[in-house]
């Protein structure tokens, strides 16, 4: 380390030769040197000069009884001090080290050398503890500026999450004869999972479950951004033709070219259905959804099965609709990949089979699903977790 001269330096003798000797030495390594002769007047100079170093007698007793050692780590704790004395035994020099003292030299075997060495490392400390101090500071601001960021972010997210919530539909909802309940769990205080449904007229119910990649304020805006998004859609529908002719794969066709001119880098998989209870037929398509959603009717749970590409990426998607009989009493149960991160260890094939057991034994009644799969009790999710369900019971 170069050594720099950082400030004056301030010597307590009574020995006017001493002290004239001390001074030299200071000197010629190029510091500011102030003198006083004793404890008191010393003791005085120094919180006036607020000198980077203090040396000499510093063990002699200040007008108030205090050692004049004591004294300045008391008034001047940034001040390195060295104690210079005539003669002392082991215990008084260790006792001064103790106290706070940088160094303690005797007299009679004091040079140039030696104050040069005791002084430059007194500094070199005393350096290095105000840059200390200076990061320990910035850290605590910065730490103070972090925690208010923190909490500004938790306000955001937390208002996003009352803004996100708005969005829903009601839960339960009744339509066209249906009942269509849903839940959505956040991995954080924003959900990149979302659910919809709305009536297409007389006897038609439109829906989806969407999820978005990825986790956080990024995914939930894209949700934002899909339900204006099926909003616009379908009153462009109401206005152009008729809001019935809007199919799941007119719409995911839609929804695919709108998120690629946005293009946030983000796409998302979807389950998008329409149910007509007049005709007694469920249409849907997919795209890249799982797990697959299930079909409860006649006793038996039945896999809704299908392919498409995720949402947002590729401009020649294409979407197949799928068209299903649906008997007087049915229900479709349809769940984001979340809910395997919280089964029980297992390979896909595994978690398939026992989530298809969990829908089968809840008999088209959400609130015993949601408790089969554990959702009023899951905590610190790894993913986004959104459960639909659609019932008729006739």
């Amino acid at each position: 380390m170069k050594y720099v001269p950082p400030g004056p330096v301030l010597v307590i003798e009574g020995d006017e030769s001493q002290t004239r000797r001390l001074s030299e030495w200071l000197r010629q390594d190029g510091h500011t040197v102030h003198m006083a002769a004793d404890a008191d007047s010393g003791l005085v100079l120094a919180k006036q000069l607020e000198p980077s170093l203090v040396l000499g007698e510093l063990n002699q007793p200040t007008a108030t009884g205090m050692s004049l050692l004591r004294a300045l780590l008391d008034d001047l704790p940034e001040t390195s001090l060295i104690v210079v004395t005539e003669s002392a035994t082991l215990d008084q020099a260790v006792s001064a080290l103790q106290e706070g003292a940088s160094d303690f030299l005797v007299k009679s075997m004091l040079n140039e050398d030696i104050l040069h060495l005791s002084v430059q490392r007194a500094l070199e400390r005393r350096s290095l503890r105000l840059e200390n101090q200076h990061y320990r500071a910035a850290l605590e601001d910065s730490n103070a500026r972090l925690q208010k960021s923190l909490q500004l972010l938790e306000y955001d997210q937390r208002a996003g999450r009352q803004v996100q919530s708005k969005l829903l539909p009601p839960t339960p909802h009744e339509t066209n004869g249906l009942t269509l309940s849903h839940v959505i769990l956040p991995s954080l205080y924003l959900s990149g999972d979302f659910v919809d449904y709305f009536s297409l007229g007389p006897g038609r119910t439109a829906f989806y479950l969407a999820d978005v990649s990825g986790h956080g304020a990024s995914s939930a805006f894209v949700t934002v951004f899909l339900k204006t998004l099926t909003n616009r859609i379908r009153r462009h529908f109401e206005k152009r033709t008729k809001v019935s002719l809007l199919s799941p794969a007119k719409l995911m066709h839609a929804m695919n070219e709108e998120l690629r001119a946005l293009e946030t880098g983000k796409h998302l998989t979807v389950f998008c259905g329409v149910i007509d209870t007049t005709n007694n037929t469920l249409t849907y398509a997919l795209a890249a959804h799982y797990p697959p959603a299930f079909l409860c009717q006649h006793g038996e749970v039945t896999p809704l099965v299908g392919s498409g590409l995720p949402l947002g990426l590729f401009a020649d998607a294409q979407f197949e609709e799928h068209e299903i009989a649906l008997a007087p009493q049915f229900s479709i149960i349809a769940l984001s990949d979340g809910i395997l991160e919280i089964m029980p260890t297992g390979d896909l094939p595994s978690k398939e089979a026992l989530l298809q057991a969990h829908v089968a034994a809840a008999t088209h009644d959400f609130e015993a699903l949601n408790m089969r799969l554990g959702l009023p009790s899951a905590k610190d999710l790894p993913d986004d977790i959104a459960l639909l369900m659609i019932t008729r019971d006739e």
